[in-house]
């Protein structure tokens, strides 16, 4: 293992990432000035598959905050009680297992960065319910995992950005030009479909030089084929394009609503809809799935290099969803993998794509938005271990995915965000996996959850 340790830790060890000036403006957030110099990851490295799980609307401390503080290796989480920048004191309470419903936009994340927590709808009288946190006996898979791997303190989202946003970056690295708030139907008229992307029809708002359009929540291909309506919105390659043309396979695993598999999701999060490059050309099932079919690959040793895992509404662990639900899923996808062929190669990412916005007590670094959970197992992760240093989700983890296969960097933003590279060890002996559970919800609660699936959650967001 010397000469792979060697070919990883080439030049200036750990990534430091100096952050430069942000704005959230009528102009939309401007990504921060980053200088790095990075330690490479590279394709001589163990790891030959990245799974991304990527689940919905937590912070650091409303998701990690109370296991922080019994974890053997201690990490920054706060469960205290909260002043409010108006002087209002909010205890922090446990949070229920359904996902209360508090808002969550650009807007409502600036609120949050101002401390200005009793302002968000949702949670301007007490109790206040974004000031909670989650007993780690009630996401026990994810505590375990947290336990026995690495847990990643620092890791902050790309700007004040919700859904669309954070999977526009996921996808692509860049949200090329769009605020980051959730579509809307047309604003010409067009009649709206299911979903967000090419084929929903629907408008978000674009920056451009003069200032915010409403442009179709569509990524044009090169000849600007996609949106249903002249777009500004230029061309961009997203990660999946970079991983074939090096050879390398990829899927997204999203379940449709009614379990079938007869074609792809065009659920919200869909990330595969936002690219028309990627609908016109990848949109069946041979590329997008269920997670049944994640599990099967894992279980048979044939996982693509990288893995998308995007959940429903049922186990997302959104607003109004059940945290036992998404842990639930989150172990048996983890448990396939630790029980499959390839676990010694791969990397696991678990994380959430906003704030939702639950109080997190540290304030972001400029140009960036409030912390989110961030977990990762793999055989080489060092056990237990914190990792500090200022990451950026989810460029940091699409930073490790073109460090590790040797790819060119997706975007700047990509290239010079933190790669996790303090995480692993490659020189240690392998970690095994850990046992996880299955825990049954109480058939009130699946009613309650069955009721408010069909309910909005509250403000502008229509998950």
């Amino acid at each position: 293992m010397a000469s792979v340790s060697q070919a990883i830790r080439r030049g200036a060890g750990a990534c430091l990432v100096a952050l430069g000036a942000f704005a959230l403006s009528v102009n939309g957030p401007q990504l921060p000035a980053v200088a790095s110099a990075r330690t490479v990851i590279d394709a001589q490295s163990p790891i030959k598959h990245v799974v991304i799980i990527y689940q919905e609307n937590h912070s650091f401390d409303d998701v990690l905050g109370q296991l922080c503080k019994t974890r053997q290796q201690p990490c920054d989480g706060f469960t205290g009680p909260v002043t409010f920048a108006d002087g209002k004191t909010a205890p922090n309470v446990v949070e229920p297992d359904v996902v209360p419903g508090v808002d969550h936009n650009p807007r409502v994340a600036a609120l949050a960065r101002q401390n200005n927590w009793d302002q968000i709808m949702g949670c301007t009288t007490a109790p206040y319910a974004c000031v909670t946190h989650i007993d780690p006996a009630n996401i026990p898979n994810l505590a375990a995992l947290a336990n026995q791997f690495t847990v990643s303190d620092a890791t902050y989202a790309a700007g004040d950005t919700v859904s669309f946003g954070a999977h526009l970056n996921l996808a692509a690295g860049t949200m090329d030009g769009f605020y980051g708030s959730n579509p809307h139907n047309s604003k010409t008229g067009a009649t709206p479909h299911a979903g967000w992307g090419c084929p929903s029809n629907k408008d978000a708002v674009w920056v451009g030089q003069n200032g915010n359009v409403w442009a179709p929540t569509c990524v044009p291909d090169q000849s600007g084929a996609g949106p249903y309506r002249a777009s500004p919105v230029p061309y961009v390659p997203t990660l999946i394009q970079n991983l074939e043309a090096a050879g390398l396979t990829w899927h997204i695993y999203q379940d449709t609503p009614n379990g079938s598999n007869t074609k792809p999701s065009r659920g919200l999060w869909s990330i595969c809809t936002y690219f028309y490059w990627c609908y016109a050309n990848r949109f069946t099932t041979t590329y997008d799935s269920r997670k049944a079919d994640f599990v099967t690959a894992a279980r048979n040793g044939t996982l693509p290099n990288v893995s998308y895992m995007l959940p429903v509404q049922a186990y997302s662990q959104h607003n109004n969803a059940s945290m036992t639900a998404g842990d639930n899923y989150i172990g048996q996808m983890v448990s396939a993998v630790e029980n499959g062929p390839e676990w010694d190669s791969t990397a696991i990412f678990i994380t959430y794509d906003d704030c939702g916005c639950f109080y997190d007590h540290v304030p972001p670094p400029a140009g960036l938005g409030m912390r989110n959970p961030m977990v990762i197992i793999s055989p080489y992760t060092k056990a237990g271990y914190t990792d500090s240093t200022t990451a950026v989700q989810p460029y940091s983890m699409l930073s490790f995915v073109d460090h590790a296969f040797g790819l060119p960097d997706l975007t700047p933003a990509v290239g010079n965000a933190y790669d996790y590279a303090d995480s692993f060890d490659f020189t240690q002996t392998p970690l095994s996996g850990i046992p996880l559970t299955h825990r049954d919800i109480p058939k009130r609660e699946r009613k309650r959850l069955a009721h408010l699936a069909a309910i909005p959650s509250v403000g502008d967001d229509p998950t």
